[in-house]
């Protein structure tokens, strides 16, 4: 039960930042946003809650005190031009979204990105794992720029579905499947919603 209840309490304190994101943005939103708002929020919430027992028996919490300790640790100098550059070049391809204010326009990006991984986790969730791993992860001998370039934009586009899928893979091979399909469809139904708000 601690493990399924971490992994509801961390997955919703992801919840409320998006909701954050969208909430500044309240003004731009359509006749009906308010409503595809909730819908969007219930979709991450049917999700969460149809994997709260498989997390009781196989999820390994992150620990709100390793997050607190990753955002306020010292970070050198390449980091922070890496971070810095990450978020430029995210920032630009969010910009596409002409029709969405920022940053609510990051969403659509973000989700889209999600949405192939989890199409991708279906049939080579180990790879998708992996690739996230070697990315994510910053070995002494790999501080340059350009490591931390990409272990951002992993963090970014990669770093939700990552939890989701090393959740499932720990899963039997049926249900990790089955899980896996329903996290792909609902990440799609999620980017039409999302669009939906600022139609």
């Amino acid at each position: 039960m601690k493990r399924g209840a971490a992994f509801f309490l961390e997955s919703n304190l992801f919840v409320l930042l998006i909701l954050a994101i969208l909430l500044i943005n309240k003004n731009d939103w359509d006749e009906d946003g308010s409503t595809m708002v909730i819908a969007f929020i219930s979709g991450f919430e049917l999700l969460f809650m149809s994997l709260f027992v498989p997390a009781c028996f196989f999820y390994e919490p992150v620990g709100i005190k390793r997050i607190i300790q990753s955002i306020f640790k010292k970070r050198e100098k390449n980091e922070w031009i890496g971070m810095a550059l990450a978020f430029s070049v995210i920032t630009l391809f969010s910009l596409g979204f002409i029709f969405m204010p920022y940053p609510s326009n990051y969403l659509p990006l973000w989700l889209t990105v999600c949405w192939i991984c989890a199409f991708v986790s279906i049939f080579i969730q180990r790879v998708v794992i992996v690739y996230y791993y070697s990315n994510a992860n910053i070995e002494n001998n790999q501080k340059s720029i350009s490591n931390y370039f990409f272990k951002y934009v992993t963090y970014f586009i990669m770093g939700f579905n990552h939890y989701i899928q090393l959740l499932l893979s720990k899963m039997p091979f049926l249900l990790n499947k089955l899980f896996a399909i329903f996290a792909f469809l609902l990440l799609f139904v999620q980017c039409v919603i999302v669009l939906m708000i600022y139609d």
